[in-house]
């Protein structure tokens, strides 16, 4: 059984990113955890033994989140006839990036998937700094992130940004694996550069690539451009009719600078695709 994560704030955005998990996992043997963590919303005072404000605050708020995850559920179930079975809810006083981690092990968590909302022109504010941070942690499974109001599409075409120098953990692919081998998914390899200029070790990482996904058809593409690397794979999955976009997170790597690049407002600044951020190494 697959064990997928939805962090839930109640809003709109979060709602959709539960949607999009009950559809993508619709006829597979999942459990749907509904997890809302306000921990973040709990100011402890530094200055006194017990701030009564916040003492006061506490139970209002496990309130709010208990009643929140009970809606969530009975509405998703309308709206999906999903078995209630196939949901479970989390609702925790821990602060969101800690709840999530710790859910990761104590839940043998598979997938995090995380709804976002639009701030601004850059991928760190429009992914949220909870996402980024949470991305930036470097945590064991993968993470999907739904941007915005999205609605279900299957993900047949996947793209893989990579800059092929790095020698890739099978390990790291085994979800995507699986996810593409069901679906009937293909994936294309998008590598920013021009075409004949890989060298003998990048095309021995990218035939490795091949052979970790088996029978799931892996091709590459060229995008060559000289501007940022964000524009140039928005601009990709919008021209190439790409479902989904993924990457491996490497610390210090080219998908860090990507949630720091500034994003071209003309050039798909909404970034209207799920992003799935694979882990360097899976547990």
């Amino acid at each position: 059984m697959k064990n997928i994560l939805i962090a839930t704030d109640f809003s709109k955005e979060a709602y959709c990113a539960l949607y999009y998990a009950t559809q993508l996992f619709r006829e597979e043997d999942a459990k749907f955890h509904i997890s809302n963590f306000y921990g973040d919303e709990i100011h402890t005072s530094v200055y006194s033994i017990v701030n009564e404000e916040e003492f006061t605050k506490t139970p209002k708020l496990r309130i709010r989140s208990e009643a929140g995850c009970t809606e969530t559920f009975h509405q998703i179930i309308r709206d999906t006839d999903l078995d209630k079975d196939r949901f479970e809810i989390i609702s925790s006083e821990q602060k969101l990036i800690k709840g999530i981690e710790n859910a990761i092990k104590e839940r043998d968590i598979d997938l995090v998937i995380m709804g976002t909302k639009k701030r601004d022109g850059r991928l760190e504010s429009l992914f949220g700094t909870h996402t980024t941070k949470l991305i930036e942690r470097a945590v064991s499974c993968p993470i999907l992130v739904i941007p915005r109001e999205l609605e279900y599409t299957p993900p047949l075409n996947i793209a893989f940004a990579s800059e092929l120098t790095r020698k890739f953990e099978e390990s790291s692919f085994s979800f995507l694996r699986d996810l593409a081998g069901k679906l009937g998914s293909s994936i294309t390899v998008v590598y920013d550069g021009e075409e004949g200029s890989l060298t003998k070790a990048q095309w021995k990482n990218f035939n490795d690539l091949k052979s970790y996904f088996g029978e799931v058809p892996v091709h590459l593409e060229y995008t060559f451009t000289h501007i940022e690397i964000s524009r140039t794979l928005a601009e990709f999955v919008k021209n190439h009719d790409m479902d989904l976009l993924s990457m491996v997170y490497y610390k210090h790597g080219f998908a860090e600078n990507i949630f720091r690049e500034p994003v071209i407002e003309n050039i798909d600044r909404h970034l209207s695709f799920p992003f799935l951020i694979l882990p360097e190494k899976s547990s």
